[in-house]
């Protein structure tokens, strides 16, 4: 069980720090962005043993990928593109849309639909948990800039 637990943690880091190398990510930046999607992976897999749904878990992955993200590029100062499309990649259901896909070569339309959306449905709710998330960072910075400034005064 821990032994599944730390490969899943070692893996979603080398594809995340991986396709920052294909993303053309500048040096500093990779191992940065391996963490956050490591850490988007941490959230996904804890969510999952908790509820039980993938939907859920893709919101709260995502929510914590952009909570990183924009960590990540305040202290790196770097674009928070540079570890949100990284950081993304663990969590896009690509072995889901392949078996809708798959189902749908095969001529079974009902199982192809069920698959289609429940792929857009997971693939919204990480979008919806970076928008918060990012959101959420915004009202963050733009607070402690605004409190900095009224010390200064």
């Amino acid at each position: 069980m821990i032994i599944t637990i730390i490969l899943n943690i070692v893996f979603s880091f080398g594809v995340s720090f991986f396709f920052g190398i294909l993303f053309n990510s500048p040096k500093y930046i990779l191992v940065p962005a391996g963490i956050v999607g490591a850490i988007g992976w941490i959230a996904f897999q804890s969510s999952l043993l908790w509820n039980e749904s993938d939907i859920q878990s893709s919101f709260i992955g995502g929510f914590f990928i952009g909570i990183m993200a924009n960590f990540m590029s305040k202290r790196f100062f770097s674009p928070v593109i540079l570890f949100i499309i990284p950081g993304i990649i663990p969590l896009v259901p690509g072995g889901t849309a392949y078996e809708a896909i798959k189902n749908l070569i095969l001529d079974d339309y009902h199982e192809a639909l069920i698959t289609m959306i429940k792929v857009a449905l997971i693939s919204s709710s990480i979008a919806l948990g970076l928008l918060i998330a990012d959101l959420l960072a915004k009202v963050y910075f733009k607070y402690k800039k605004h409190m900095q400034l009224k010390k200064v005064k």
